[in-house]
């Protein structure tokens, strides 16, 4: 009896393969993309809706393998730390993602449960409701810029073009990884103290 034969294609394939396909430089087109997976391109309309759906197969995948609900447990100010952090290494892990994801509309469960989680822990901490949205928002637009952060020249600013104080300061402060990570830190320290004031109770 002839053994059954292992399923090509998956979403799950699909969006790891993605994921390959953009991080080693490519646009995210379905023709190379159904190409380099060995399946015609009707194949991938099985398992995804087009474009679209391609990027959300990718992050149907990375989400899992980053994210994670903090416990309640927690305090509300760790619970904003953890999940931001998770968030940013994920987005600065594959940068080339990320700017696809924010072309998607987010449908996904485990994404929406962390938002869900976001804002409970904002409303522990005393943002009123009128607040929750935009404050999320902010949060996210922090951590992706933090995250295309990463891609920046490890010295952003010419010392030798600059005036001499400015020009010793930029000698001094660190680069490439360590940089990245202070922007993160304090960035993440400016935001958690906005929180702090601005909550009611």
């Amino acid at each position: 009896m002839a053994r059954p034969r292992t399923a090509r294609l998956s979403r799950e394939i699909i969006g790891r393969a993605a994921i390959d396909y953009v991080t080693a430089g490519h646009e995210l087109q379905l023709v190379p993309l159904a190409k380099q997976l060995g399946v015609s391109v009707s194949s991938l309309y099985h398992h995804v809706d087009g474009r679209d759906g391609v990027i959300r197969a990718m992050r149907h995948v990375l989400v899992p393998e980053y994210i994670a609900v903090a416990p309640e447990a927690e305090g509300w100010e760790q619970r904003i730390r953890r999940e931001v952090e998770r968030t940013w290494r994920m987005y600065a892990d594959h940068p080339g993602v990320l700017q696809l994801m924010l072309t998607v509309i987010i449908d996904e469960p485990d994404v929406l449960r962390f938002y869900t989680s976001l804002a409970a822990a904002l409303t522990a901490a005393g943002v009123p409701d009128e607040h929750l949205l935009t404050t999320i928002e902010v949060i996210d637009a922090f951590t992706f810029g933090a995250a295309l952060d990463a891609l920046s020249p490890e010295t952003i600013l010419d010392p030798e073009s600059v005036e001499p104080g400015l020009g010793e300061l930029i000698r001094r402060h660190p680069v490439g990884v360590e940089r990245n990570r202070r922007v993160f830190d304090r960035g993440l320290d400016f935001i958690i103290a906005g929180i702090r004031a601005r909550a009611v109770g």
